[in-house]
C-alpha cells in the first residue's frame, strides 16, 4: 500500500529555464518598447519634480565636569553646590522638540531671501511656503476634482477669508498652515548619536539660500529652546532673589540713614536713653546689612548656577549654502522606470499572456 501511494504522487513540474529565455527572446522587441516607454516616463517625472537642495550642519554638546570649572570653584567657596546633573536635558529630546507644532510655528516669521526671475524677493518663511513653492504638474490634476467639489459644496455658504490671522494659534491653525507644519515635520530631520550626543540636522527645500537660512534658524532656536528649558527653574530663582535683594538693600539703606540722622541729631546729648536708642539703631543697621549681604551672596551664586546650567554646543559642521541639487536625480529616475517597465513586460510575457488567453477561453 505504501509503495502504491508513493507511485500515485504526481511528479513536481520542473521549470524549464531555456523555455523561459526563449519566450523572452521572441518578445524582445515588445520588452524593449516597454523599456523605452518606461525611460520616457522616468524622464518626464524627473523633469517635472521641482529641484531641491539640502543643508546639513552637525552639532556636538560639550561635556560638563562637575565642579571642575573656575565658576564652579567660586560657587563652592560660597558654600553653594552647582551640581545640576539631575536637571540636565538629554539631547535625545531634540527630534521631538523640532517636530513639535510650537517650534515649527516659531520659524514662520523668519525673514528669507531668494531669487526669482532675475529679481531678489524678501519675505517671511510662511509666505514663501504658501506663495512661492513649486509643485509637480500632476498635483494640480489630482487636486482639481477636490477643488471643484469644494467649490460646489461652498455654493450658498459664506465664503471663508483667505487672510491669515495676525497671530497664529498653534492649537487652532488654518488648514493651509497645517499643511506647512506637516511639510516641515516630515522635511526637517534630526538624528542624534546616543553614545556621543552628536546631532545632525538636515532639510531639503527648493531654494539653496532659503534652506540654509531655515536650517541655521532651526539650529539656533533649538539651542535657545534647550537652554531656556534647562535654566527655567534657576532663572526663576534668580528673578525671585533679585526682587528680595532690592528690598533688602533698601531696608539696609533706610536703617543706615536712620542711624546716621539720629547720631547727627544727638551728638552732644549724654542721656543714657539717647545712647540706648543709638545702639538699637546701630544693631538694626548691622542686622539689615548682614541680611543684605547674605541675599547678595545667594543672588550671585544663583547667577553663576544659571550660567553653568546653560548647555553649550560645538558646531562641528556649520551651515553652508548648497551649490548642488539633492533631488531629483534624473538618471536614477531613468534607470528605475526603465527597469520597472522591463520587469512588467517580462512578467507579462512569461505569465500574464498565458493567463489572459486561458481567461478569454473560459469566458
Amino acid at each position: 500500500m505504501t509503495e502504491q501511494n508513493y507511485n500515485n504522487i504526481p511528479e513536481e513540474e520542473e521549470i524549464d529555464i531555456m523555455e523561459l529565455i526563449s519566450k523572452l527572446w521572441k518578445k524582445r522587441w515588445m520588452i524593449l518598447k516597454w523599456c523605452g516607454i518606461g525611460a520616457v516616463l522616468g524622464l518626464i517625472i524627473g523633469f517635472s519634480i521641482p529641484q531641491t537642495y539640502r543643508a546639513s550642519p552637525t552639532l556636538a554638546p560639550e561635556t560638563e565636569k562637575k565642579m571642575g570649572s573656575a565658576v564652579g570653584s567660586i560657587a563652592s567657596m560660597m558654600g553653594v553646590s552647582l551640581d545640576n546633573s539631575v536637571d540636565a536635558i538629554s539631547v535625545e529630546m531634540f527630534p521631538d522638540v523640532v517636530a513639535s507644532t510650537p517650534f515649527i510655528c516659531g520659524l514662520f516669521d523668519l525673514p528669507v531671501q531668494f531669487e526669482r526671475k532675475d529679481s531678489v524677493i524678501n519675505t517671511t518663511l510662511l509666505d514663501y511656503m504658501l506663495e512661492y513653492q513649486k509643485s509637480p504638474w500632476w498635483s494640480y490634476v489630482i487636486n482639481a476634482p477636490f477643488k471643484a467639489l469644494g467649490w460646489v459644496m461652498s455654493i450658498g455658504k459664506e465664503k471663508e477669508s483667505d487672510e491669515l490671522p495676525a497671530v497664529l494659534d498653534p492649537q487652532n491653525l488654518p488648514k493651509k498652515v497645517r499643511g506647512v507644519v506637516k511639510y516641515f515635520r516630515e522635511n526637517i530631520s534630526v538624528v542624534v548619536d546616543k553614545k556621543t550626543g552628536k546631532t545632525g540636522i538636515s532639510s531639503e527645500m527648493q531654494d539653496p539660500l532659503v534652506v540654509a537660512t531655515v536650517v541655521e534658524a532651526v539650529m539656533e532656536n533649538l539651542k535657545s529652546y534647550m537652554s531656556d528649558y534647562r535654566t527655567s527653574k534657576v532663572r526663576q530663582d534668580v528673578e525671585n532673589l533679585t526682587a528680595i535683594y532690592e528690598q533688602r538693600k533698601q531696608d539696609y539703606y533706610d536703617a543706615q540713614q536712620a542711624y546716621a540722622q539720629y547720631v547727627d541729631g544727638n551728638r552732644s546729648v549724654a542721656l543714657r536713653s539717647a545712647q540706648a536708642e543709638s545702639e538699637r539703631l546701630q544693631q538694626e543697621m548691622n542686622l539689615a546689612y548682614q541680611v543684605y549681604s547674605q541675599v547678595a551672596t545667594q543672588l550671585e551664586a544663583a547667577r553663576i548656577k544659571e550660567q553653568e546650567a546653560k548647555p553649550v554646543f560645538a558646531v562641528l559642521e556649520p551651515v553652508t549654502i548648497p551649490n548642488r541639487k539633492a533631488a531629483p536625480s534624473k538618471a536614477k529616475m531613468l534607470v528605475i522606470f526603465t527597469f520597472l517597465a522591463g520587469c512588467c513586460a517580462a512578467a507579462w510575457v512569461l505569465f500574464g499572456e498565458d493567463y489572459w488567453k486561458k481567461l478569454k477561453e473560459n469566458l
